[in-house]
């Protein structure tokens, strides 16, 4: 091996050098052994960092799990705000992450956080289910309201009066959408409010016992909806009522794109407010529909396969726009439409001045909606409605707000809703032409459709008898409000075929309101055509209109 060439003498060579030879040997022949080593000190340090996570949260917070499967966590010390394990930039996870490196100056694995987390899910999960608020709840039928401030204070809400609590009985939660109410102030008056909205006299109990129902978490809340041409205030109405009560940082948005995005907007607040909204789809009116009245929903939950996530709440709606043509009867019924009429130029103030006396006058707009609440809770046990809507506890409110007030703000609301129950046919075509029927009939859907259908009939006509019973149905409720007597003997008869009985009004025909014309497409104006020149012109009429719009 070293033929022509000196050994090296190994007593020339430093210690030092040796040693580090042998190192470097030892290294090269035992590489795997010393990765196995170093991988097994970092999965000490991990786990070490996630239960030190884990041990930091409990000595810190309880934990709890919402009756919707979310879990949280809670400070054992004042004030007690929810806090969810994950989500917002106040979760538990972000707090954690702080307190570490507080105490370690140094940042947690991402995976010990996890991991962490995991553990603390696991602990929330083998509690009691309580129910999470959010800006208001009730509690031995007693109102409250959460202050939305680092307080965690909330205001109660009696027949004997209204007060501010530090420790409410239950527990509300928080999102990046909730803001702090200002400190309310008694002895205010509503009319500051309105004399920054640009509302009909008329209007204003409406508003008013909409206000107050939105108080009440346990019932469903009429859509308020505001309509008008262009600047007729329709926005800033819509932002200083919603932050009347649930002040945010957005209160109001753009209308979702579909049935997801609207569940995340409607998530996040008590109030959700829908900007400039120019149509309603039938799944935005469904979605609209079920969180009016408290329905859920079901979907799967992120990144897994199995595991679904519940969306269930009920929400305060309100909505704008310049015309929303006609709605399904089934929000129709729902809605409080509110027209605001044209602001001249002398009287318009701009956004600074408006904004200025709403800081100003906040507090006591607040206080007054208060002191009003109280007298309709003690009101309410002795209000009778002698007929019933349906949004029959507005009612019930908007009446103890007439009794207090003076007004006629129920009889007000009566004639909005038979206006839109007759609007809201005027949006199908097949009930249009069935409103024309002069007679009586009594027959079969089937032979229904085959004594209505026009030679050319449009593409959204239904193609079916049982696509006529579904229309009869959906529209039967608003028939009847614009007089029209239908109903049917659920199929006891020889055939067992469902038989349908129409009548059509006896002192004519119910028309829709002039101010509220619906939107006609050439298809459902052809077959208006058909029925009746009051329902849509004729078809030489559409076509010239078409080519003068060419």
């Amino acid at each position: 091996m070293y033929e022509g060439l000196d050994k090296p003498n190994l007593a020339d060579v430093e210690p030092d050098e040796l040693s580090k030879k042998r190192d470097e040997k030892k290294v090269k022949s035992n590489g795997k052994e010393a990765s196995s080593e170093e991988s097994i000190n970092e999965q000490q340090v991990h786990r070490s960092a996630a239960t030190t996570l884990v041990e930091m949260a409990q000595e810190q917070y309880d934990f709890g799990i919402s009756t919707t499967g979310e879990t949280f966590a809670i400070p054992k010390t004042e004030p007690r705000l929810v806090v969810m394990l994950r989500g917002s930039k106040t979760s538990l996870r972000g707090q954690l992450a702080r307190d570490y490196f507080r105490e370690y100056r140094r940042a947690a694995p991402q995976q010990a956080i996890a991991d962490a987390l995991l553990v603390i899910d696991g602990f929330a999960r083998e509690v009691k289910e309580q129910e999470l608020y959010l800006r208001v709840a009730s509690h031995d039928n007693d109102l409250w309201i959460d202050m939305g401030d680092l307080t965690g204070r909330a205001i109660k809400i009696t027949p004997r009066g209204w007060s501010i609590e530090a420790q409410p009985p239950m527990l509300f939660r928080r999102t990046v959408l909730n803001g702090a109410l200002p400190e309310p102030e008694s002895g205010g008056s509503l009319d500051d409010l309105f004399n920054l909205l640009n509302v009909t006299k008329e209007d204003r109990p409406l508003i008013t016992a909409w206000l107050i129902a939105s108080l009440f978490h346990d019932m469903p809340h009429p859509v308020l909806s505001f309509f008008g041409e262009q600047g007729t205030g329709k926005t800033t109405a819509h932002k200083m009522l919603v932050t009347a009560i649930d002040p945010g940082p957005v209160p109001i948005r753009k209308p979702p794109r579909d049935s997801e995005s609207w569940v995340t907007a409607a998530a996040g607040s008590w109030f959700v407010g829908i900007d400039n909204l120019s149509d309603v789809q039938p799944w935005l009116s469904d979605s609209i529909c079920r969180a009016v009245t408290g329905d859920g929903d079901v979907r799967r939950k992120l990144y897994t396969d199995g595991e679904h996530t519940v969306f269930a709440f009920r929400r305060c709606i309100c909505l704008n726009g310049i015309d929303l043509g006609a709605t399904r009867g089934d929000l129709s019924e729902r809605m409080l439409p509110i027209t605001l009429e044209r602001i001249s130029e002398t009287t318009r103030l701009s956004e600074d001045e408006i904004w200025s006396q709403w800081q100003q006058h906040h507090a006591r707009i607040f206080g007054a909606i208060l002191d009003l609440t109280v007298q309709v809770i003690a009101a309410l046990p002795s209000v009778q409605l002698t007929s019933k809507p349906r949004m029959a506890d507005f009612a019930k409110i908007l009446a103890a707000v007439d009794k207090i007030l003076g007004t006629t703000g129920l009889a007000h609301y009566t004639e909005k809703l038979a206006t839109l129950a007759a609007d809201s046919l005027t949006g199908d075509c097949f009930i249009l032409v069935v409103m024309d029927i002069p007679d009586h009939f009594d027959g079969t859907a089937a032979e229904l459709l085959d004594k209505v259908t026009p030679d050319r009939p449009p593409r959204n006509w239904p193609k079916s008898p049982r696509a006529v019973t579904t229309l009869l149905k959906r529209h039967a409720p608003a028939m009847r409000k614009s007089g029209w007597k239908i109903e049917n003997d659920a199929g006891h008869n020889k055939s067992n075929a469902l038989r349908w009985a129409l009548s059509p009004p006896e002192k004519g025909r119910n028309s829709s309101s002039p101010g509220s014309l619906p939107r006609q497409n050439d298809e459902e104006a052809s077959v208006a055509s058909v029925a009746s020149d009051k329902y849509g012109p004729s078809q030489d009429e559409v076509a010239l209109d078409e080519k003068v719009r060419l």
